[in-house]
């Protein structure tokens, strides 16, 4: 059941993203879509393109005879959709909060640093930035992320910033003390 409904999610946003669906639309699919377009009578407007290319793509509502069997077919799409996204953003939170542990560690060893820069203790601040800057932890983020179903990372250019600045501290930390050395 569940290959069934990833299968069939890929159609739907085959369809949504304008590839092409090898299924012709029904005439129910047809005449349900272009009500559901131009209807008056229903409150939240319905692309017809996209009715048409979601349903079609689902063998049961291809094979539904009326509208019952299309708004079932139709909720049970929502239904796979839904628990999809739930995965997704479940695994989304659980690698955040892994990156959230290691994000305010990190924080606290540069915290550190800058204080030692601040108490004349150059050796500890260099120290401790490159630590930060050699754990490269930005990039292990953007890889955890972009590896989990989600297949994205939302906090990319975040992660960016952060590496770059842990080495251009690093690195400064570094001139400072061979200046004094």
């Amino acid at each position: 059941m569940a290959m069934q409904q990833i299968a069939l999610l890929l159609l739907l946003l085959a369809a949504a993203h304008g590839l092409s669906v090898a299924v012709s639309p029904t005439p129910i699919i047809n005449t349900t879509c272009a009500a559901l377009a131009h209807s008056p009578n229903v409150t939240v407007h319905v692309d017809y393109e996209f009715c048409v290319r979601a349903l079609s793509a689902d063998p049961a509502s291809s094979s539904a005879t009326d509208a019952r069997g299309l708004a079932a077919a139709a909720a049970s799409l929502t239904v796979a959709n839904l628990t999809s996204t739930e995965h997704i953003i479940a695994d989304l939170v659980h690698n955040l909060g892994r990156c959230l542990t290691d994000y305010r560690e990190i924080n606290g060893m540069v915290r550190h640093a800058l204080d030692d820069i601040r108490g004349g203790r150059g050796a500890d601040a260099s120290e401790k930035l490159l630590q930060v800057a050699k754990a490269n932890a930005p990039a292990w983020y953007d890889l955890i992320l972009i590896e989990g179903d989600a297949k994205r990372n939302p906090i990319d250019q975040e992660n960016h910033n952060a590496d770059f600045l842990s080495v251009i501290a690093s690195g400064i930390a570094e001139l400072m003390l061979h200046s004094h050395g």
